[in-house]
């Protein structure tokens, strides 16, 4: 397989590495999470991710990479569209695991994941959520983010499904944008902070925008 052809992943491990080094560079989400100069920062923003993305892979989640796990890319189903609905207890251990390893930086992670749950939108056309997705800085440059887009596309098309996102920035907005996602509602804006999420979205193919 080459480098930067895709495949799913388990791999907790290898897919928090590679979120943990992108997001720890310059994310006005993650600085707003856990601000730079926090002791143990790293330790700390891994250990929400590892939180997030497990219980995303436990809840019908799919993670796509490269080869190298270079880049990561994470959808879920919509809430209207798992086969499975959670419960109360999987939202409640879900919250406990962050707060069992998000020292300091507990509060914010708690609020960031109510501040996207709140916001999601429920009356949106069959899609998928992109919930997480991240090219590794040693890996900038090459065709890692084309083919985990590429592959996301493929995706929708096969399983005829739109797609929803929260940008971290707008950087990434833009960079949704080219993929034909547009901004919809309102920005999401995190508490006692100027910043804001992003919320983006492309219908499924033949349904109109």
């Amino acid at each position: 397989m080459k480098v930067n052809e895709v495949k799913t992943s388990t791999d907790l491990d290898a897919i928090v590495d590679t979120l943990t080094a992108a997001f720890l560079e310059d994310d006005p989400v993650v600085n707003w999470l856990i601000p730079p100069g926090t002791p143990e920062r790293e330790r700390y923003l891994r250990g929400f991710l590892r939180a997030w993305v497990k219980f995303m892979l436990d809840h019908e989640g799919t993670a796509i990479v490269t080869a190298d796990h270079s880049g990561v890319l994470i959808w879920e189903p919509s809430p209207s569209g798992r086969k499975v609905p959670l419960t109360a207890e999987d939202e409640e251990a879900f919250l406990a695991d962050i707060a069992a390893s998000t020292g300091p930086a507990e509060k914010r992670c708690l609020q960031l994941i109510e501040a996207l749950d709140s916001n999601y939108p429920r009356d949106l056309p069959r899609h998928g959520h992109v919930a997480l997705a991240a090219v590794h800085p040693e890996a900038r440059g090459t065709d890692a983010r084309t083919a985990l887009t590429d592959e996301l596309v493929r995706l929708a098309v096969s399983l005829d499904l739109g797609g929803y996102c929260e940008a971290s920035s707008e950087r990434n907005a833009l960079l949704w944008e080219r993929l034909g996602m547009q901004r919809i509602g309102e920005p999401i804006q995190l508490p006692e902070s100027d910043v804001t999420l992003t919320p983006m979205f492309i219908p499924p193919p033949g349904v109109q925008g």
